[in-house]
């Protein structure tokens, strides 16, 4: 398995030339992908939506997303291309995205996740992210439940600990 220097990735706000890329991405990632539409829609729609890219070079290799609802920031999307998985791309963009919710007076956050999907569940949880809830028959192509999982308060100084020692784990 390669390694990336993370420091070769930048992370930049989502532009209108980068959705064509964040497309292919989700594409590849989701079953039932967003529409390029949609992603148009989110950059475009409330200026506190907050959308990031992940970039080497040029090349968009992963992004996520929040809107903002009061002091709420719910997570709408996070994906990395295939073949930068499993090298802490995901963990790079979700620190970065909670930084930027931070300084935007987002205060809570909260996405949903697949049931059956264990390696998301256990990558937001070592953002203490726990499950809230139950919604049923969440997900469109298969029926599937979600998982309402939320972190409280990104503001105090636990949670500050937490991201910085997940950023000393980017450095290793």
């Amino acid at each position: 398995m390669k390694h990336y220097d993370l420091s070769e990735i930048k992370i930049y706000p989502l532009s209108i030339k980068d959705i064509d890329q964040v497309y292919a991405i989700e594409v590849e990632t989701f079953p039932t992908p967003w529409s390029r539409a949609s992603f148009v829609s989110q950059l475009l729609g409330r200026r506190s939506n907050i959308y990031l890219v992940a970039k080497k070079n040029n090349e968009v290799i992963g992004y996520t997303g929040i809107v903002k609802k009061n002091k709420s920031g719910h997570i709408t999307t996070i994906a990395v291309k295939h073949d930068f998985k499993r090298k802490k791309i995901g963990t790079l963009l979700l620190i970065s995205l909670i930084r930027t919710a931070k300084k935007r007076g987002i205060t809570r956050l909260f996405l949903e996740v697949r049931q059956s999907n264990m390696i998301a569940q256990k990558f937001y949880e070592r953002f203490n992210f726990f499950t809230a809830g139950k919604i049923r028959r969440y997900y469109l192509d298969s029926g599937e439940d979600a998982l309402v999982m939320v972190v409280d308060d990104i503001t105090n100084y636990e949670y500050k600990d937490i991201i910085l020692k997940l950023e000393g784990e980017l450095k290793t």
